[in-house]
């Protein structure tokens, strides 16, 4: 069975073969292969706090893994026997206490930031003991699961889904061997200069000194574990030899490391491979609340999640890890940290659990959240209330839904969707004529210079065969299709394709390689409206990942990564110049976290 063919909340295998991989929505715009995960997730997703199936706990299981993994590690004995799944036999026709618990975290009226009260023990119908409890199953807590084990430790990861969780298929790295390996160097300083600058110097630069001398430790480690694992190790190392583009705008920097089952693969290896060496999973089991000892100025030791029959109680002895992921679905933290995003919808790919559940509970127990506005990823994949049609990010002729040109469309892709926040229902089209099948190799496909991740001309004709790309032999009908004014597109494309002739854009100042006129029929049209992928941001910490109150004094036991970490990401969109930062961030820090919460020093010595 391959990790990339889980449905996250049912356990069972979804409609895609085994062979392929999960839909994933990497940062250069264009959708890789893939089947969306099905609608009937969503209705999953409600019974999420219930038992394993019996099927669901044959598969997990009976996975195991013939590469060395489990040998040498320091400290851990091989192959542990696999730590026990939490629940009951599952029951999908009664309700799920999930979301009564996500409901406690959003109160949704009043001061939603307001503490909850506090849990008793009469509530509690099971009590854990642990060195380090984990709440999330993201790559960012997977990771930290995985390094806990590693060192000797008892372990505890809360995952609210019942299987890892995670997007993309990316993360950002400077000095790891791939990177070595490829040519791929640079001076990290550099690069850090340029994404900080476009972060409108609102980073944190210890945390993001942190990245640039644990990161390519951290990628050479999960590497080693899963270089030869089917299904899930590293693989197109292109991205690193051919990514960057210094003589552009949109310079990009060849950080991005590449998985063959994408992060969801990876994390849900990682949170096997910690369970095979004794930690205690509980999946479909989410942290509600956290506790400190001796009142609000004690150590925070103590997490609560919610249980199926009641709470359960799990005491850590050296640290609590936040790796709860984003709040990308909670309407209130919304409202308050991405105003730039109102009306835009989630493009959470997975049912909607992203609820901000770790910042709420590190708010709740004293930790200071990063001021507004917040940095997010607002992306054209996967796409909102449009069809889905590779090649977002490719500067052809915009046009809104009056069939004006608006913008230079050669802009950063995480930038493309600000244009659109001043058009009318958020949303453009890209026009384009029958010789996109060469000239889109001039257009900047991506982070690639030279090999796009995803066949444009295929998926565009694609698109042509099932109706969502619209393509007519004359522009007035290719308007009519659109539900554009045919006078207005008539004209925008007359005097686009006069730039074109000219080789200069004094409109909006495109440079000229990126000119392609419109003339030769029949003519495309897609249609592009943007949505929020994931926030960003969350608790302050220094750069051991330790949460930070507001005076910024270390809360003694709390730990914060991945999107649960605040001061990482400026600026209000995730800059691209460092492609795969999220990512990188996420398995930085939750490797960062777990080695300084059991003792350690990170390898590069450097914090």
């Amino acid at each position: 069975m391959s990790y990339a063919s889980y449905d996250v909340f049912s356990l069972e295998k979804s409609h895609t073969s085994s062979d392929a991989p999960r839909p994933v929505f990497p940062h250069d715009g264009l959708r890789r292969d893939g089947s969306p995960i099905q609608q009937t997730a969503r209705a999953a997703s409600r019974q999420c706090c219930r038992g394993q199936s019996e099927e669901g706990d044959a598969m997990r299981k009976k996975q195991t893994y013939t590469r060395r993994t489990f040998v040498g590690l320091g400290g851990v004995a091989a192959a542990v026997a696999a730590g026990s799944l939490a629940g009951c036999a599952a029951s999908p026709n009664t309700s799920s206490s999930t979301d009564e618990a996500s409901a406690s975290a959003q109160s949704g009226n009043g001061d939603y930031k307001a503490a909850p009260a506090p849990i008793s023990d009469d509530e509690v119908v099971e009590t854990l003991e642990a060195d380090i409890v984990v709440i999330g199953g993201g790559i960012s807590g997977a990771v930290a699961a995985a390094t806990a084990v590693e060192a000797g430790k008892n372990v505890v990861v809360f995952q609210k889904a019942a299987t890892a969780l995670s997007h993309g298929s990316g993360a950002a790295a400077w000095n790891s061997k791939a990177q070595q390996e490829v040519g791929a160097d640079f001076d990290p300083w550099e690069a850090v200069t340029e994404w900080t600058r476009q972060g409108e110097n609102r980073a944190d630069l210890n945390l993001i000194k942190a990245w640039i001398y644990n990161s390519g430790p951290t990628m050479d480690w999960a590497t080693a574990l899963t270089n030869d694992v089917e299904g899930v190790g590293p693989v197109n190392m292109i991205y690193l030899a051919d990514m960057e583009y210094p003589d552009q705008h949109n310079r990009c920097y060849p950080t991005v490391h590449m998985w063959t089952g994408e992060m969801q693969a990876l994390a849900q290896w990682l949170l096997d491979y910690a369970e095979q060496n004794g930690a205690d999973i509980r999946y479909r089991t989410p942290a509600v609340q956290l506790a400190r000892d001796e009142g609000s100025d004690g150590r925070v030791s103590t997490v609560f999640a919610q249980g199926e029959e009641g709470y359960l109680k799990a005491i850590a002895a050296d640290g609590i890890i936040l790796a709860a992921g984003d709040y990308g679905n909670n309407p209130d933290m919304r409202a308050e940290y991405l105003p730039h995003a109102e009306g835009l919808k989630s493009a959470y790919t997975q049912p909607d659990i992203n609820t901000g559940d770790g910042q709420l509970m590190g708010i709740w127990v004293g930790g200071s959240m990063q001021p507004s506005p917040h940095c997010s990823n607002i992306h054209y994949d996967p796409p909102i209330d449009v069809p889905d049609i590779g090649g977002s990010g490719i500067p052809w002729l915009f046009v809104n839904k009056n069939g004006k040109r608006f913008c230079n469309e050669d802009m950063q892709y995480g930038q493309l969707y600000a244009q659109d926040m001043n058009q009318p229902d958020h949303l453009h089209f890209q026009v384009f004529d029958d010789n996109f099948r060469t000239d889109w190799e001039d257009m900047g496909s991506g982070m690639m210079k030279k090999e796009p991740p995803v066949d444009i001309v295929a998926s565009i004709e694609a698109g042509v065969e099932n109706g969502d790309v619209y393509v007519r032999d004359t522009i007035e009908e290719l308007a009519q299709t659109m539900g554009v004014p045919s006078d207005a597109l008539a004209e925008t494309v007359e005097r686009y394709n006069q730039l074109c002739d000219a080789g200069y854009d004094d409109d909006y100042g495109k440079q000229a390689g990126r000119l392609k006129a419109v003339r030769k029929a029949p003519f495309y049209a897609v249609a592009r409206k943007p949505g929020v992928l994931c926030t960003l941001n969350g608790i302050v910490t220094d750069a051991e990942c330790r949460a930070l109150d507001a005076e910024r004094n270390v809360i003694d036991g709390l730990f914060a990564v991945g999107n649960c970490q605040g001061n990482f990401f400026g600026g209000l969109e995730h800059q691209m110049v460092i492609p795969g930062m999220s990512l990188g961030r996420a398995m930085t820090t939750g490797r960062i976290a777990a080695l300084v919460a059991t003792g350690q020093h990170p390898a590069s010595g450097r914090l």
